[in-house]
């Protein structure tokens, strides 16, 4: 099986750089990077995502994505042991100690970076920061949506960050949408990517969705 090489938490600098900006920040850089979604969470339990990916032509890819939420030494924090996707498709994360937000949103950037780098030949740096960049001045639309057969009140972020931008290639119109509620344990109901169909391919859309959390006992690693 094909494994993926460990990426450091390091790698999550440059995002989280973008929640330590001096004030004020956007409503969705405070929704995404300061807001506690880890906070009221009883651990030790597992958080449960789908992943989806739609691509014309091609047989659609299901997989799953899996975070451990356990107590930190400081209250209020959580450490988490992510399993990010399985076999081939896997991205092996280190544990990520003292966090307050769901560090699933970090993780799911980070992934998209690195997929658009591979397929244009780009600077996964530049592609980091144009998103970065596009979180200062977004905004959070509050929704209604469905969940555990209710209605429950969301906010929906929604990125543009290659508009206009030669190096994105075909990438220039993949549209983020983020779904949070605090009805959610962990907060993020959704990520979606989506890319229209053009010249140089079809349509393509991934889903990352929460799926359920399971509480787990106290000595499962």
């Amino acid at each position: 099986m094909r494994r993926r090489g460990l990426i450091g938490l390091a790698a999550m600098a440059p995002w989280l750089a973008a929640a330590e900006t001096v004030p004020p920040l956007s409503d969705a850089q405070v929704l995404l990077f300061e807001t506690p979604h880890l906070a009221v969470l009883r651990p030790p339990l597992r958080l449960e995502y789908s992943f989806l990916r739609e691509e014309d032509g091609r047989t659609p890819v299901r997989d799953t994505i899996r975070l451990e939420i356990r107590a930190a030494e400081e209250e209020g924090r959580r450490d988490v042991r992510p399993e990010f996707l399985t076999g081939p498709r896997a991205l092996h994360y280190p544990e990520a100690r003292g966090f307050r937000g769901n560090p699933l949103l970090l993780y799911a950037l980070d992934r998209d970076a690195r997929e658009l780098s591979a397929a244009t030949g780009g600077s996964m740096g530049w592609f980091r920061n144009r998103i970065r960049q596009s979180l200062v001045t977004a905004t959070a639309r509050r929704v209604a949506v469905p969940f555990e057969g209710r209605a429950v009140e969301a906010s929906e972020i929604e990125l543009l960050p290659f508009a206009g931008e030669p190096r994105a290639r075909r990438y220039q119109e993949r549209r983020f949408t983020f779904l949070l509620a605090e009805a959610v344990p962990g907060w993020l109901l959704a990520i979606r990517t989506e890319l229209p169909a053009g010249e140089a391919g079809g349509a393509v859309r991934e889903a990352i969705a929460f799926e359920a959390s399971q509480p787990l006992p106290e000595h499962a690693r």
